[in-house]
């Protein structure tokens, strides 16, 4: 049976690959145009924000500072995330980035032998957030034109992350284990291999941000979004939710920014659909979820588990915004 079930799901991506195979040749300048978009936000948003992050990252885990940083977060850590001070660097580090530098310095404090496969999960329940610039920037003055609604996604994001790590604080802890294991190998510090960790990085960015893109248009335009949207209004519907949050979901769930441009579309009652927008920001949105399993391969982590947990943390941060949208909205 659990054979079969393989099979099954081998043949359904088959199919799924054909499909968009199938579609590229069909209208090949469309997609063209589609790969070209998402290379433009590569280029002009994504690299010139992320790559240096990547690289003096980059290089103060070979340096080994993000030990010495995290000795001074050590004891708080510790006793609230069951984790080393270093995830509070972590966590730091990528509240000011944002996407997907949190799983990048985990996964290098991994590689060098300083963190475990059951820390690792612990961390990525609060340590993979988005940043101030699209959060406040992009979506709250960008697309609603409103800073402080910026500033209560900001903040409604950050605590759902933290909250989200006290829900998988006791995942696979055990208090008498010793967790962290020395570097080996203490001079491995060189630019250049920083610097061409950090350009292998940025280019793996990029071209799931160019797919993603691809992709979301070739189910927009065969109708599968449509069919996803109909299905998530159903519940919207119980509450008397407008049709249209459900549109912004589908797309949100393939890629955040979409998304949250779909939902301010609607000039809803910011009280309504703010808490979605930050229930998407949290999720974080399949092209990010690639993007940071891919530098999490190595951690041997599930990708099912990750998921799971970018959506209790979507749901967590989604119920904080609904409440401070109350009390300041």
């Amino acid at each position: 049976m659990h054979i079969f079930f393989i099979k099954y799901k081998h043949f359904f991506a088959i199919l799924l690959v054909l499909l968009f195979m199938i579609a590229l040749i069909i209208n090949p300048a469309v997609y063209m145009q589609s790969c070209l978009n998402g290379l433009m936000i590569w280029g002009m948003s994504v690299l010139p924000a992320l790559f240096p992050f990547f690289f003096f990252s980059g290089l103060l885990t070979r340096l080994q500072a993000l030990d010495m940083l995290g000795s001074k977060l050590s004891y708080f850590m510790q006793k609230i995330f069951h984790t080393p001070g270093s995830s509070g660097v972590i966590y730091l580090l990528s509240i000011i980035s944002g996407y997907p530098v949190g799983a990048k310095i985990t996964s290098d404090l991994y590689s060098a032998g300083k963190l475990t496969r059951d820390e690792v999960v612990r961390i990525n329940s609060f340590a993979s957030t988005s940043g101030p610039l699209f959060i406040i920037g992009s979506v709250g003055v960008g697309m609603f034109v409103n800073h402080t609604l910026g500033i209560i996604l900001l903040v409604s994001h950050l605590i759902g992350a933290l909250l989200n790590g006290l829900l998988y604080r006791n995942y696979h802890y055990t208090p008498t284990k010793i967790t962290t294991q020395q570097l080996q190998n203490t001079n491995n510090a060189s630019i250049s291999s920083t610097m061409y960790d950090s350009i292998i990085s940025i280019l793996i960015v990029g071209g799931y941000i160019i797919i993603a893109n691809i992709v979301i248009d070739i189910l927009f335009n065969i109708g599968i979004l449509k069919i996803i949207s109909q299905i998530i209004s159903i519940p919207l519907s119980l509450f008397g939710l407008p049709i249209g949050i459900s549109d912004g979901l589908a797309s949100g769930l393939l890629e955040v920014t979409r998304g949250c441009k779909d939902l301010a579309s609607l000039n809803l009652d910011l009280r309504i659909v703010a808490p979605f927008v930050c229930g998407l920001i949290s999720w974080g949105g399949f092209s990010i979820h690639l993007q940071a399993l891919t530098f999490l391969n190595k951690c041997q982590i599930s990708a099912y588990f990750y998921i799971f947990q970018k959506f209790t943390q979507g749901i967590i941060s989604a119920f904080v915004c609904c409440i401070l949208c109350i009390i300041f909205i």
